[in-house]
């Protein structure tokens, strides 16, 4: 276990968060966590207020199965970490795509997110994961969009 690929597990586990999303697979995203995570949510254009928590495996696949969009397309960006042994600190960056296809035919859109995740790591027996995630949203756009 060196730092590169401490580096490199960390990038995947980043990577491994917005697939899951993406794909609808809340219980992959819970497995992201440490049985304990947090997932906190920040709304930097409201005065940055906390808008939302969840703790533990079972509260985050509650919220990540109540999402209503049609589709969700995250891009990450850049990550820097700062490893210290068994846990880690560090910021990654994300542009979230949210599509929402209206049942009365009026158009679509796409709600994206420009979002800094705040994060703490921690390693477990069963590699990196994350013990806090606060997910920093920046500001959105509301675009229209067509559903491919």
């Amino acid at each position: 276990m060196g730092v590169v690929s401490d580096r490199e597990d960390l990038a995947y586990l980043s990577a491994q968060y917005a697939r899951c999303v993406d794909r609808g697979d809340p219980e992959g995203v819970a497995a992201c966590f440490a049985p304990d995570g947090v997932l906190r949510i920040v709304n930097l254009a409201e005065g940055k207020r906390v808008v939302a928590v969840r703790e533990g495996r079972d509260e985050i696949v509650r919220a990540i199965s109540q999402m209503s969009y049609d589709a969700t397309f995250h891009f990450v960006g850049q990550q820097q970490v700062e490893i210290d042994g068994d846990t880690a600190t560090g910021e990654t960056y994300c542009i979230a795509h949210h599509l929402t296809i209206p049942d009365d035919g009026s158009p679509a859109t796409d709600h994206v997110m420009f979002i800094r995740y705040q994060n703490q790591f921690v390693r477990l027996e069963e590699g990196w994961r994350l013990a806090v995630r606060e997910l920093h949203i920046d500001w959105t756009e509301t675009r229209p969009a067509e559903a491919g």
